[in-house]
């Protein structure tokens, strides 16, 4: 049974919404992703699970993700060992998980589809390895899981192997689909919520510090626990911190960093190796999947700025061998 099986057998589609934005917090702005602009990132702000206290015993919860957009996939699946770090003392809710589950993943105006579930499950030993072992794969590096297919593979046939055992239970699931025009990719908070829409007021739901809350107002807002649910931030991220990680610019950046450290040439020398290499170190930053078009115009005016800095050091010769 594959994982789309499984869950349109399991799924029951419930509330599922954007918070307001005037009811969210200043630190989880909700704006339009343009295409081409900017990378989305997806993250499990919180959950909540009724029956988790009276289950504990004997079950594991288990929240999996899996989102698509144009040829790549990502399945992240939070594992009972994440849980557990967390200690025994309250375990009908675990808050603040912020627990990353997607991203950064450039966006270029093609669907993006949002599945999750929050499962729990049967807690015996086999069942409890198999999620372990799943959710350190799901856990990896994205960038490098997806570029080896085995691993890729493994992640998604485990995923599929837990879900589909026969005692999973499937307490909520949400699906999505974001389309330009339509339904445009927004950042912001999203609340699924294990009971019909009719039944939920929106309008008395809020955000604080990563928290789903339900009052009439933000100051008497309480803590939301009247159904189980999951809190999933969508975030908007302009700029990747963790370029310098993308295993498709290592090799590229190591062979001018090389030149650069080569005490066998002037710095007249050096520029010209670097001259020669530029062109084809921008052609691969170019042909990045992983990056955006500002970003890789972003980290080429870095990497070319370091480079000629060092230069400039070495021109002016090693300041130790100067006299006071």
């Amino acid at each position: 049974m594959d994982l789309s099986s499984v869950f349109e057998s399991k799924a029951n589609q419930l509330f599922w919404q954007a918070i307001d934005s005037a009811h969210v917090d200043s630190s989880r702005p909700q704006t339009v992703i343009e295409p081409g602009q900017a990378y989305f990132s997806v993250r499990l702000c919180e959950m909540y699970l009724a029956s988790a206290r009276k289950l504990w015993r004997q079950v594991y919860p288990a929240v999996h993700c899996y989102v698509s957009t144009g040829g790549s996939e990502t399945h992240t699946l939070g594992s009972p060992s994440q849980f557990m770090q967390l200690g025994d003392a309250n375990l009908d809710r675990i808050a603040n998980l912020n627990i990353h589950l997607s991203g950064p993943t450039p966006y270029n105006g093609e669907a993006v589809t949002l599945m999750a579930g929050l499962f729990s499950i049967p807690g015996h030993d086999s069942a409890k390895a198999l999620i372990d072992i799943v959710g350190t794969l799901a856990a990896l590096d994205p960038v490098a899981v997806g570029q080896t297919v085995a691993l890729s593979k493994l992640v998604h046939s485990g995923v599929e192997s837990i879900l589909g055992l026969d005692q999973a239970t499937l307490h909520l699931g949400i699906r999505d689909s974001f389309t330009p025009g339509a339904n445009p990719l927004t950042s912001g908070c999203f609340a699924g919520i294990a009971a019909p829409e009719s039944s939920v007021d929106a309008s008395q739901l809020w955000v604080s510090h990563g928290r789903l809350l339900q009052g009439k107002s933000a100051a008497s807002a309480v803590a939301y626990n009247a159904h189980d649910y999951m809190l999933i931030a969508i975030d908007r991220i302009d700029a990747r911190d963790d370029w310098q990680q993308l295993g498709d610019l290592q090799e590229a950046r190591a062979k001018l960093t090389t030149i650069v450290a080569d005490t066998q040439f002037s710095v007249a020398e050096k520029r010209t190796r670097l001259a020669a290499l530029w062109p084809a170190f921008i052609q691969i930053l170019g042909d990045s999947p992983n990056l955006t078009v500002p970003d890789r115009e972003r980290i080429a005016s870095l990497i070319s700025n370091d480079l000629l800095k060092k230069l400039k050091l070495q021109q002016e010769g090693n300041p130790f061998l100067k006299a006071a």
